[in-house]
């Protein structure tokens, strides 16, 4: 339990040192918070430029957080080990910005949506209720639009490497 600490730790104070980081969670809070006061209401859509953001920051944050406690590598050994699969640090990165996203921006963001949203006055939106209608896939398509968020994200990081590739 204590190297869990220690490694949870190292991985905020990671993020925390990361100027562009910072700026970048700001930037989402503006977002959101202008959102919440009068975007949402003008501009229908506007809730999708959030989502990706948030996807996009949260990617970048796993991405960092992974890195300062050797996630990536360790992940891709086990998966060798365990699983008999060859696995890139490239593929566990991207591993772990999904994962990333989904525990805290899908799980998190959506859970916080539908249990805070009546205190602001602001409908909350049903998650993957079913039947699956036009009237309760928002959760699905938040999750949806922060995925490709953290998708591109992972793509931009990568860009030189992709370079290099298709080069050869």
């Amino acid at each position: 339990m204590n190297r869990l600490f220690t490694y949870a730790k190292t991985a905020v104070a990671s993020i925390v040192r990361d100027k562009r980081l910072v700026a970048y969670v700001l930037l989402l809070l503006v977002l959101h918070l202008s959102g919440a006061l009068f975007l949402y209401k003008i501009v229908t859509e506007f809730d999708n430029v959030p989502h990706f953001w948030f996807g996009y920051v949260l990617s970048e944050c796993s991405n960092k957080a992974g890195r300062s406690v050797n996630l990536q590598s360790r992940l891709a050994a086990w998966l060798q080990n365990h699983r008999g699969t060859t696995v890139s640090f490239r593929q566990a990165d991207f591993l772990v910005r999904l994962v990333g996203f989904l525990l805290i921006g899908g799980l998190f963001w959506e859970t916080a949506e539908l249990t805070f949203s009546h205190y602001f006055g602001m409908p909350s939106d049903p998650f993957f209720a079913f039947p699956i209608t036009l009237h309760n896939i928002d959760g699905a398509l938040d999750v949806s639009v922060g995925i490709v968020g953290a998708t591109l994200a992972f793509l931009i990081s990568n860009r030189k490497w992709f370079q290099r590739k298709v080069a050869e």
